[in-house]
């Protein structure tokens, strides 16, 4: 997901009933407006015809499968990690960008959304702690053992949360749960961040204006910017 855009994009929207096995599909233009969702089932929602994003982005979103990787694909991730809060070393770097590349190609994400969302979230700090929350992508101990369970992924009480390979891990198979369960990439990253039951109920239109996921996505078109 990271190659210069080169194809107009058809409108495409996001559906307001679940349909089982549909994944995420954020792809970034020109600007916040220039993020599109694509999916096969019919919503009020359209995305502006300006927009557009390469064919072979398109192609993968639509099949529901991550971009084949280049040849060194954590390294754009581990330069993008630079642009960090939080100063991290070489090795932290590197290490942290693996993780992110390897869930991230396991969920069908583009690493950078997830780097974005790390650093909105913790400012790539592994021991950040916020209102309870704990880690990269700071998660609640309550929601991230009911997420380990689910997942398969050892838990060790809330200190597991503090080693950055299983927090991004539970993390990004939070936001996949909540992809799931909500059908729709903006009313995810909301649910990401106040919970599912706020979110529930609400359109696809005011949950792109939720002041949190446009942070998160403002800083995914900086990333691609910067570092695609």
């Amino acid at each position: 997901m990271n190659s210069h855009l080169s194809q107009s994009l058809v409108p495409k929207t996001c559906p307001s009933t679940a349909r089982h096995g549909w994944t995420l599909r954020l792809l970034a233009a020109a600007g916040w407006s220039g993020v599109a969702i694509v999916t096969l089932a019919p919503s009020p929602v359209a995305v502006p015809e300006r927009l557009t994003v390469p064919e072979p982005v398109l192609l993968a979103a639509v099949e529901r499968r991550a971009p084949e990787p280049p040849p060194d694909p954590a390294r754009t991730v581990a330069k993008a990690l630079t642009d960090c809060p939080n100063r991290l070393s070489r090795e932290e770097r590197w290490n942290i960008a693996r993780i992110i590349q390897r869930e991230s190609i396991e969920h069908g994400y583009d690493p950078l959304f997830i780097t974005a969302l790390v650093q909105v979230e913790s400012g790539c700090s592994a021991t950040a702690r916020g209102g309870g929350a704990i880690g990269l992508t700071q998660l609640l101990p309550s929601t991230a053992r009911g997420v380990a369970a689910r997942a398969g992924i050892p838990w060790r009480g809330p200190e597991t949360l503090k080693d950055p390979s299983a927090n991004v891990r539970l993390g990004v198979h939070y936001l996949s749960e909540l992809e799931d369960m909500l059908d729709c990439p903006y009313r995810a990253v909301a649910a990401y961040n106040m919970g599912p039951a706020p979110v529930l109920h609400m359109s696809t239109r005011r949950a792109r204006r939720v002041g949190y996921v446009r942070k998160v996505l403002d800083r995914y078109e900086h990333l691609r910017d910067q570092y695609a």
